[in-house]
């Protein structure tokens, strides 16, 4: 192998992939887990948004695949879709209540609002709209007994970020409320730091891989403002052609 090779294979790690990939890899090591169990294959985004706020979802097709990952996980939410098969989705719901260990919620589309009754009467917790919103997940994670609690937590040095509680602390002070795109930018640097990430990449985790993206001047603004709100504790570099880095 040559020297080339072999210092490639070193520095390979997942602070070296995009910040999507990196926060999809904290939310799985870290974060709350939610099962969903739905045919629907429109998922990509909302694992994306969650994996953003700390949450991993894992998503499958049919009640029998839910019941073998609800016994791999131990998730904290199970989310089962209400006009999956009927008999095979009552017994699903029917074993995940008696166990007792997770939040049952029942996704409902408008014209399956009535089969989510008797799926309530059997132990589910609560209904949720589909397709779903990630805010309306996020609410449902915190009325469950298992919720976020630390798991959306990341700390670089002094600086630690809370996802759950929308806070951002340095040492024993609490820095003012960041504006969305801010914290959101903040949160990318911190789980890829001291990496460098790239305007990609940052896009990616701030606009969504298929969302609008903007100009690397729209992050540039970004950037300059959370530098001001860092000063004195962390710096964010700017690798021309590269993209950003927070260093302390």
């Amino acid at each position: 192998m040559s020297r080339r090779a072999s210092r490639v294979d070193a520095t390979a790690s997942p602070r070296a992939t995009s910040v999507r990939a990196y926060l999809h890899r904290w939310a799985e090591a870290a974060g709350a887990h939610v099962l969903v169990v739905d045919p629907s294959e429109d998922h990509d985004g909302l694992e994306t948004a969650m994996a953003g706020r700390g949450v991993h979802v894992t998503w499958v097709g049919t009640t029998t695949e839910g019941l073998i990952e609800f016994g791999r996980l131990d998730p904290h939410v199970v989310v089962v879709a209400a006009d999956s098969e009927r008999g095979a989705t009552l017994e699903f719901v029917t074993t995940v209540a008696e166990r007792g260990t997770a939040y049952v919620v029942i996704g409902v589309c408008s014209d399956a609002a009535a089969e989510a009754g008797e799926l309530m009467l059997l132990g589910a917790h609560a209904v949720v709209s589909r397709p779903y919103v990630p805010e309306e997940l996020v609410d449902v994670l915190d009325r469950a007994p298992r919720a976020l609690d630390d798991h959306a937590c990341v700390r670089f040095g002094p600086i630690e970020l809370d996802a759950g509680s929308y806070s951002v602390r340095v040492g024993e002070s609490r820095i003012g409320d960041l504006p969305l795109k801010e914290f959101e930018l903040l949160r990318a640097l911190l789980l890829a730091a001291p990496e460098v990430v790239t305007d990609d990449a940052l896009r990616a985790a701030l606009w969504g891989p298929a969302g609008k993206r903007p100009s690397g001047n729209t992050i540039a603004m970004h950037v300059t403002r959370l530098r001001h709100r860092l000063e004195g504790t962390a710096a964010i570099r700017r690798i021309r052609g590269r993209g950003y880095s927070l260093t302390l």
